[in-house]
């Protein structure tokens, strides 16, 4: 075992052993840290605040970067419970879950369901949800770093997914998968590659937006739902949403417009917890902003 698979291994493990509420408490401290301290997520989350939100006063706009750092300092503290022990999902009334039974009539229609995501909250919450509750196969791209993927895909596949690259070969898995009347879940609210984008409106602001969702939903007539997972106050655990089937498009464009209104209505109803610090103008004229 190399020493980068060790450190990961330990710090995973410590994070893992320590209580929810003081995980909390830390997580305060780091964003806090963050806040006052120059880095690029605060750069970047600011310069995507200040365009979604043009109408905001300078406070406002600070409040919501305040509590951005803190949920996106949370998702790294929670990484030793989702990723190592996982025993939360045991605790009494520390997971909620809203309108699953939406998603399990889709299932009965067996004609496959794909679920989509913004990374809103803890994501990794969701896909351990989904291990336990569904046969789900969920497409990412793998991180540069080997060590992080190692760690990532052993514990999403221990949870019970399967994880297969977004290349030619993990499409046709995908394909197979909604065919088969089984899941597919998909954070799709990244920048995606040039080339497997289009141009989609996002809070009156042109992105480059990942289309692969509307066209699984064209080529396999699946049902599609739009689902995200929220942190709870105060440290008392998580909700996870789920909506009820939507129907996008026949359309390529129509149907990623569909989907990014949809995000735009998820991520309002709790602006704080999306992960502004993605830089989600890459590929337009406003990249040079990031710089």
């Amino acid at each position: 075992m190399s020493l980068y698979s060790v450190f990961y291994f330990l710090l995973i493990s410590t994070l893992g052993l320590i209580p929810y509420k003081l995980l909390y408490f830390i997580g305060k401290v780091i964003s806090f840290s963050f806040l006052i301290i120059p880095n690029k997520h605060k750069k970047i989350s600011l310069v995507n605040l200040k365009l979604i939100f043009p109408d905001l006063s300078h406070n406002e706009i600070m409040d919501l970067l305040k509590d951005s750092l803190f949920h996106s300092s949370m998702n790294f503290l929670e990484s030793g419970m989702v990723w190592g022990r996982k025993d939360y999902a045991n605790r009494k009334g520390f997971i909620d879950v809203k309108n699953f039974q939406s998603v399990k009539t889709s299932i009965k229609n067996n004609n496959g369901v794909l679920l989509f995501t913004p990374h809103l909250g803890n994501i990794e919450i969701l896909i351990n949800f989904l291990g336990e509750n569904t046969i789900c196969t969920i497409p990412y791209t793998r991180p540069k770093n080997k060590y992080i993927d190692s760690v990532i895909t052993k514990s999403r596949n221990s949870s019970g997914v399967k994880m297969v690259n977004i290349d030619s070969v993990g499409i046709k898995e995908i394909l197979s998968t909604l065919r088969n009347g089984n899941v597919v879940a998909f954070a799709s609210d990244q920048v995606p590659k040039k080339g497997s984008g289009i141009f989609s409106s996002f809070f009156n602001q042109d992105i480059y937006s990942i289309k692969l969702v509307p066209k699984l939903q064209q080529k396999t007539s699946c049902a599609v739902h739009l689902m995200y997972c929220e942190r709870k106050k105060n440290g008392e655990g998580f909700l996870i949403h789920f909506s009820d089937s939507i129907h996008l498009s026949e359309e390529v464009k129509e149907g990623v417009d569909k989907m990014n209104i949809e995000f735009e209505k998820c991520i309002m109803y709790n602006p704080g917890q999306y992960s502004w610090e993605y830089k989600k103008f890459k590929r337009t004229e406003k990249e040079s902003l990031y710089l």
